[in-house]
């Protein structure tokens, strides 16, 4: 089964109080378990209402879990809602020792799930997860013979990925996901009723000898689809999308600032882009169209706005108002000519950096930040941009005691996780010998679009 849904059926057993408890036991005594009646309900409702804030390109968005979870909930759903949506959603609600252990949890598996991992996050995710099965066993276990059922197989499978990533890959290439698409797609290959083993063979044969061709000579594979129509390549994988303004117009207010500010002169007419495709195949749209639909529509607009970005090298996130081209003059260099050129360009408005201290707290899993509006906006460059992400609402007490409206950032499964600056395992106090620890992603060929399960 799906790793995912493995550690979800679990964790969530456990703080519900559904897990088997033994005659010798008293569930009364469990001081994790918190979801249930009231708790269990709102809980669920959060979950439904944070899915509104989730991307398409997040593929199937959670439900409500509490009227869900027992018929026909999606593996996708768990891992979305149990390594995106529950390390915030639960903060405050689960007793506080137990919720840094989960968090742990969501680190290290964050850092598995992407498509490349550099060693020093291998490193730092062994560690990582090495404590996060013994705290859990101390936590839950407590060496009690009649809680050993709590620690199932898919506990101690957590601390055997990095081992595994390193022989084989990240697990996104044998994941059971992928077997599960291989194994749909060579059925669908087959046609002749006879000898249907046979037939599966010979079909896997062939896939793997025309997969060899293509890792050797990639000019085989098919080339990829063309942009649609009216969109403009920028090329390394970014293509503004339509739509586009029909005509001109000079940029107002707090926009007009940052434009003017970009160039060092007075912001020109521009036309405003409502999306830009990424490298990755994410959409990111803009504050420009999604703005005129409804949240309460019968197809529910998902907010694609939310983007991550480096500005002067640090990890900030925004919410896009618009794409757009800014023309630009520069001076030849060979005949001293004036030339010009566009330069592509994203509008938004900035959100905080993290909570310091919720940030550290959660082992950089939950990063809690409020929107400055138009009171911060800025124009970065259109391929600064490397991923689509969710900023979901929140009202928690921080760290400092301070009870505020926020928003709280999660990353699709499987893309590069924002570090923050995260130091590797020998950090600045061993420092000196971490050039012998190379940081180079591991190469791999990714085979699904699915992640470990």
């Amino acid at each position: 089964m799906h790793l995912a849904g493995l550690l979800s059926d679990l964790l969530l057993a456990l703080w519900r109080g559904t897990i088997d408890c033994a005659a010798s036991d008293d569930v009364e005594l469990w001081e994790w378990r918190v979801m249930h009646g009231d708790v269990w309900e709102a809980h669920g409702e959060a979950v439904a209402a944070a899915g509104q804030y989730l991307p398409r390109s997040f593929d199937r968005k959670p439900r409500n879990i509490a009227e869900k979870m027992n018929t026909g909930y999606k593996t996708w759903e768990f891992q979305l809602y149990l390594f995106g949506l529950a390390p915030a959603l639960t903060y405050g609600l689960l007793p506080e020792l137990y919720w840094l252990n989960y968090c742990r949890l969501i680190a290290g598996f964050q850092i598995i799930c992407q498509h490349r991992i550099a060693r020093s996050d291998l490193q730092r995710a062994q560690v990582i997860l090495g404590e996060w099965e013994l705290e859990f066993e101390e936590l839950y276990y407590q060496c009690h013979q009649d809680r050993i059922h709590f620690i199932r197989p898919c506990a101690h499978q957590v601390n055997h990925l990095v081992s595994e990533a390193i022989q084989k890959g990240p697990p996104v290439c044998y994941a059971q996901w992928t077997m599960e698409r291989t194994i749909r797609n060579l059925g669908q290959e087959i046609r002749q009723p006879s000898e249907p083993y046979a037939n599966l063979s010979r079909e896997g044969v062939h896939r793997s000898q025309v997969n060899a061709l293509k890792a050797m000579l990639p000019e085989l594979d098919e080339p990829p689809k063309g942009l649609p129509t009216g969109a403009v390549d920028l090329g390394d994988g970014y293509a503004l999308l339509r739509k586009r303004d029909c005509r001109s117009a000079y940029p107002q207010g707090a926009e007009k600032r940052a434009i003017t500010l970009f160039l060092d002169e007075p912001a020109p007419e521009i036309f405003k882009w409502a999306r830009l495709k990424l490298p990755n195949g994410q959409i990111a749209r803009s504050l420009w169209r999604e703005s005129l639909k409804s949240m309460d529509a019968t197809k529910p607009l998902q907010i694609s706005r939310n983007v991550k970005f480096s500005l002067d090298g640090v990890i900030r996130f925004g919410e896009v108002h618009y794409f757009t081209q800014l023309a630009t003059e520069t001076i030849g260099s060979d005949d001293g000519e004036t030339e010009w050129s566009f330069v592509n360009v994203a509008v938004i408005s900035l959100f905080s950096l993290p909570d310091k201290e919720l940030l550290e707290l959660s082992s950089h899993v939950v990063a809690s930040c409020t929107n400055h509006g138009d009171d911060e906006i800025r124009v970065i460059d259109a391929k600064s941009i490397p991923d689509v992400v969710t900023m979901v609402p929140h009202r928690p007490r921080l760290p400092s005691g301070v009870v505020e409206d926020r928003f709280f950032m999660v990353e699709k499964p499987g893309l590069d996780v924002a570090s923050f600056g995260i130091l590797p395992v020998d950090d600045a106090a061993e420092g000196e010998d971490s050039n012998n620890d190379s940081d180079d992603a591991m190469d791999v060929t990714e085979t699904s679009h699915r992640l470990p399960g």
